[in-house]
């Protein structure tokens, strides 16, 4: 019976983790495009670079394109901050028309066009920050709101030794424009000038005007990230548990 009840519950438990990773998530988000917020272990210095090789080891990395990944996590010791660090690297050219941009639903409620809720954030030639707002319709453009900070730099990072062009972007979620917690729309999207063939690279790879096919933060998962506990290594685990848990929880043949 002990043997029953622990196999019984490894298997409750791993099966959690995989529904961790999804938790909060709306049908308003694109499918298969979410993570949940994990609190920093190392606060990032805002100088749009790894300023040491263990800066952002804690965040979850997402992939945007083969070239080009973001991260993100939420900083609630030295206020209430969420941190995203996006790097493009096969990018090293100082084009004006290169642009970051991260469109986020702060009402997490989708939508077919942009509401006053959603948010887009422009980084424009590595230089000029616009911010729009959703109108019903589209987007307008809009004074920008304080608790928005963002710094980049064309440097080596753990990712890659070649030198691009790195993002570090925080938002104060207690003076910014988003304040209430997740889950929240989020797309995050870059764009090469020098490599205009590409076109616009996206997390996830949907249109900025509709929301409702943005991925998502899909809620606050709180302590440290665990770092190796892969998504496809929660499944193998999980599905090894199950295996092992079907063989015991067979009764054996008489003899």
């Amino acid at each position: 019976m002990k043997r029953t009840s622990s196999i019984a519950f490894c298997i409750l438990f791993l099966c959690s983790l995989l529904l961790l990773v999804n938790v909060g998530s709306a049908k308003a988000f694109e499918a298969g495009y979410s993570y949940g917020e994990y609190d920093c272990v190392t606060v990032p210095t805002m100088d749009g670079k790894w300023t040491t090789t263990t800066e952002w080891a804690d965040a979850p990395t997402l992939i945007i394109s083969p070239t080009a990944k973001f991260m993100g996590k939420i900083d609630i010791v030295t206020g209430v901050f969420q941190h995203n660090l996006v790097e493009i690297f096969n990018d090293n050219t100082n084009d004006a028309g290169d642009y970051w941009q991260i469109c986020m639903d702060g009402a997490g409620n989708g939508g077919t066009a942009p509401d006053t809720n959603d948010w887009r954030i422009e980084i424009v030639g590595h230089t000029t920050l616009t911010v729009y707002q959703g109108n019903g319709a589209g987007w307008t453009q809009v004074a920008t709101p304080g608790g928005i900070a963002w710094a980049n730099s064309i440097d080596t990072s753990p990712l890659s030794g070649t030198p691009h062009w790195i993002l570090e972007f925080r938002l104060d979620k207690s003076a910014g424009p988003i304040t209430n917690q997740p889950p929240h729309g989020l797309r995050v999207a870059v764009y090469d000038a020098s490599n205009a063939a590409a076109g616009v690279q996206a997390w996830p790879p949907t249109p900025q005007d509709n929301p409702s096919r943005w991925g998502s933060i899909s809620g606050y998962v709180g302590g440290a990230y665990p770092e190796g506990l892969t998504i496809g290594l929660m499944v193998l685990l999980s599905s090894v548990a199950m295996v092992v848990g079907i063989r015991y929880f067979r009764k054996k043949p008489k003899i």
